[in-house]
């Protein structure tokens, strides 16, 4: 029960952080949401930077952990790691789009000695996309380009998705996932 209500705080934490902001997003309207009295939230929750610190952890550990895995698959074509990585970025993101958009845009919410570890975490997450990129560099894709920028472009256009994609639109995550690779993997 205590963990049930505790991804629903969470969950709805990170909705509305995500659409209004850590600044503008109070704990009495999260309670509000979640249907429980303000008080009733600190049996869950010591603050509200504990909540944001939660969601970021879980929303970066779930994306890196995947990510990881694809990263070290050694019989793998780069090209096809490279598939599985936009997939997994983009399959994260809309199962956890509150999360991610924390994760991008609030960490600046976080305390300093948070802030560096949560930075640390993204430049992990960065470095596994850079080794897939490198790979394919290696097999003559992306010939004469700089693996870091193409890396930072990659993730610059998958991150841009919770903005403005929506599941209930005419495509699917894995479709948008398939065209955006086609557009950096011309085949």
């Amino acid at each position: 029960m205590r963990d049930n209500k505790q991804k629903q705080i969470s969950a709805v934490a990170a909705d509305l952080i995500s659409s209004e902001g850590y600044q503008g997003t109070s704990l009495q309207r999260i309670a509000d949401k979640v249907g429980v009295h303000k008080s009733t939230l600190f049996h869950y929750i010591k603050s509200k930077k504990d909540l944001l610190v939660h969601i970021l952890e879980q929303s970066g550990n779930n994306l890196t952990a995947n990510l990881e895995k694809i990263s070290s698959l050694d019989k793998s074509e780069p090209a096809e790691k490279l598939r599985a990585a936009f997939e997994n970025h983009l399959s994260s993101v809309i199962e956890d789009i509150g999360g991610l958009n924390i994760y991008l845009y609030e960490m600046k919410m976080l305390p300093p000695k948070y802030r560096k570890i949560y930075t640390q975490k993204r430049k992990n997450y960065e470095k596994y996309f850079e080794n897939i990129v490198t790979e394919m560099k290696d097999k003559g894709y992306f010939e004469g380009l700089d693996a870091k920028i193409v890396t930072f472009g990659i993730l610059g256009m998958l991150n841009s998705i919770p903005r403005w994609y929506r599941p209930e639109g005419r495509l699917t995550i894995k479709e948008v996932s398939e065209i955006l690779f086609k557009i950096i993997v011309k085949k």
